[in-house]
């Protein structure tokens, strides 16, 4: 573990021989660069402002950095909370725990511990991040209830991909349908595709598990509708390979949105493993989806990226 600097805030560094992995603790307890020592490709979307652009507390994600891995918790869109006591508190844009301070439990030079208490809502989240190889890190929560009231929650992994054109989005077998929440292209929230084929602005059939080039400018957002018996999702570059794997047991879904410089002059795919889809918890509850944290209880999941 080594202390230095992303930007103008204070990081910390877990690397070896294969990859090199920094991390903010504040804000965000993010993953904020992993590079492949063997390649020197950056994996993760930077942006090129020398000063790290900061949101406080429930603002705006999109107005802050916008980049790296974050954690996206208790929901990605803004909207009510439905449980008692807190009916009608609003759950903050992507969430709380992406522009808060985490703290640092512990450190060693294989591992870094962080956790997070929750603003509006009472809860611990906690995560252990570890070198387990030469090319992979390991990612253990803990999601603590702090009250004795069940709260219904999204979790999602939001990790902010660079793209390279031509790159392969894999995915498990049973990842077959497919429901769009965002669209450039005008396909409506709800309507539903066979992976891996879309449309385009134009109605143009296209695949969506090729990376096409930036020329395209549109972006899709969507889940695949069904829990996934393996949680996997792999991308192969032309010299490189980046996989996520995580516990389908509380975090079952999983959600791709890939931009070809449709947004923001970016050209990156961002993958969500989830605990439900849809982007807020109170619509992924119409759909038939909840993950819900009982009182007074803990969940734990875990999740894995290799690289090369």
């Amino acid at each position: 573990m080594t202390d230095t600097m992303y930007k103008n805030k204070p990081s910390l560094v877990l690397e070896n021989e294969t990859l090199r992995a920094e991390f903010l603790p504040d804000p965000g307890g993010k993953m904020v660069s992993l590079v492949s020592k063997r390649t020197g490709f950056e994996f993760l979307v930077q942006r090129p402002l020398p000063t790290y652009r900061e949101e406080p507390f429930a603002g705006v994600y999109v107005h802050g950095e916008c980049s790296g891995f974050d954690d996206m918790f208790p929901t990605i869109d803004v909207c009510p909370c439905e449980n008692h006591p807190w009916q009608g508190t609003e759950l903050a844009d992507h969430g709380e725990v992406w522009s808060l301070p985490w703290d640092v439990v512990s450190t060693s030079d294989h591992s870094l511990t962080m956790s997070v208490h929750g603003i509006r809502f009472p809860y611990l989240l906690e995560k252990r991040i570890t070198l387990t190889d030469s090319s992979s890190l390991r990612f253990q929560y803990a999601l603590t209830n702090l009250s004795p009231f069940d709260f219904d929650y999204l979790w999602a992994g939001h990790l902010m991909i660079n793209l390279e054109e031509g790159t392969k989005v894999c995915v498990p077998e049973d990842c077959r349908e497919m429901v769009t929440v965002l669209s450039s292209a005008g396909l409506k929230f709800g309507e539903t595709h066979q992976w891996p084929h879309l449309k385009d602005a134009n109605g143009q059939a296209y695949r969506a598990d090729v990376a096409r080039p930036k020329t395209v400018k549109g972006f899709e957002k969507y889940y695949f509708t069904h829990p996934l018996k393996q949680g996997w999702c792999r991308l192969e570059y032309p010299r490189d390979r980046f996989q996520i794997t995580f516990s389908t047991e509380t975090v079952p879904y999983l959600g791709i949105l890939m931009n070809e410089d449709g947004w923001d002059g970016l050209y990156n795919i961002i993958i969500e493993p989830c605990s439900v889809c849809y982007d807020r918890p109170d619509v992924a509850r119409k759909y038939g989806q909840r993950s819900v944290l009982h009182g007074k209880s803990t969940i734990q999941w875990d999740m894995e990226i290799s690289i090369g």
